[in-house]
C-alpha cells in the first residue's frame, strides 16, 4: 500500500502464504512491513488462522489478534486500521475460491 503512486516507499505491506484444505487453513505464514523499524512475523495472526475456516471472520480475527498490542505514535495511528484492512484483503484474495 502506498500513499501515492509517485512515492517509491510503502506505508504498509503484507507478505502471506496460506495452505488451505477443504476450506480450513492448515498452515499460515504472515509478515508485516513498513509499520515498524523492521518487518516482523505475525505469529499471533498465524496462530488464529491455523486450523480455522478460511473466511472473512477468521481473517479479521487474525488481523485483530496481531494488531492488539500495536502502540502507534501520534502521527501514524491510521496505520493500525490500514494494516487491519490490508491483512484481511490480502488473505481474502489469497484464499480466493477456497474461502467460505
Amino acid at each position: 500500500m502506498r500513499e501515492r503512486a509517485s512515492y517509491a516507499f510503502a506505508i504498509g505491506s503484507v507478505a502471506a502464504a496460506l495452505d488451505i484444505e477443504d476450506g480450513v487453513v492448515r498452515e499460515a505464514r504472515l509478515a508485516l512491513g513498513a509499520v515498524a523499524s523492521r518487518p516482523w512475523r505475525a505469529r499471533a495472526a498465524e496462530a488464529v488462522l491455523t486450523g480455522a475456516p478460511a473466511d472473512g471472520a477468521t481473517f479479521a480475527a487474525a488481523a485483530d489478534a496481531e494488531l492488539a498490542a500495536a502502540r502507534p505514535l501520534p502521527d501514524n495511528g491510521y496505520k493500525v486500521t490500514l494494516m487491519r484492512n490490508l491483512v484481511v484483503s490480502v488473505l481474502t484474495e489469497l484464499a480466493g475460491s477456497d474461502a467460505r
